[in-house]
């Protein structure tokens, strides 16, 4: 839950005139937030759903907020990406339509490309909070397009609901052996 706190860090600095490097510095902290609570939930024993639904909220909170913030402070450093960046957000909309179409909530595959997807976004918020040339805006995009693209296949391609698998293969092994067990 600590990427929920630090979701309004953004603004109060700004608001403040504090200076938004406090705020930047917080970006790399909810990373690690991010990538280890859920591993330290797992290991010992208290990842239940309404858990993971929490921290998918905190997320949300986290993301909204940063990205609210680099919009309205920062935006005229994503002069050229704006179309790419509206593609994204149009392509992540349509993929949520999708899951719920499918499953009656949004997709929890957790898939390494997933993962792979935030080191450059989480990246990329830092550059821009802090006001630095956001070299990792391109690098950012592109995985997201792979990331959606993957789980767009995968929805596609698994009719149940499943969580905690690396890639769309390992996914597809579950389902086909659910489906052997008459599980799916």
């Amino acid at each position: 839950m600590f990427r929920a706190a630090c979701a309004p860090a953004p603004w109060i600095a700004w608001l403040l005139g504090a200076g938004e490097l406090i705020a930047a510095a917080l970006i790399p902290l909810a990373l690690v937030s991010d990538i280890f609570d859920g591993i330290i939930a797992r290991r010992r024993g208290v990842a239940t759903e309404l858990l993971r639904r929490a921290d998918g909220w905190a997320d949300l909170a986290f993301i909204l907020s940063y990205v609210g913030f680099v919009l309205v402070a920062r935006g005229d450093a994503l002069e050229g990406w704006w179309s790419w960046i509206a593609a994204l957000a149009i392509f992540q909309g349509l993929a949520t339509v999708q899951d719920f179409a499918r499953y009656g909530r949004g997709a929890c595959f957790h898939f390494w490309s997933a993962k792979l997807w935030a080191v450059p976004f989480y990246g990329a918020l830092f550059q821009l909070t802090a006001g630095y040339d956001p070299w990792l805006v391109g690098p950012t995009l592109a995985l997201g397009f792979i990331h959606l693209s993957e789980r767009v296949i995968a929805v596609r391609l698994i009719p149940v609901w499943l969580q905690d698998q690396p890639h769309i293969f390992a996914a597809l092994r579950t389902y086909r052996a659910m489906k052997a067990e008459g599980r799916a």
